[in-house]
């Protein structure tokens, strides 16, 4: 698979913004920027929701 149809996987942790995502979304949101074995959480930072995402 080429880049272009593969998601993106990350390394190491990762923090995206979702305080304006319909949470219908979020599932698809973490399945999607999840890395194997990392742990999903949600996190309130000065007003603003984050998706963590923190390798094992």
């Amino acid at each position: 698979m080429s880049s272009r149809t593969q998601p993106t996987r990350f390394a190491g942790s990762t923090r995206i913004d979702v305080t304006d995502c319909a949470a219908t979304r979020i599932p698809d949101r973490a399945a999607a920027n999840a890395v194997g074995g990392a742990e999903v959480y949600l996190e309130r930072r000065g007003g603003r929701t984050y998706l963590v995402t923190e390798s094992a």
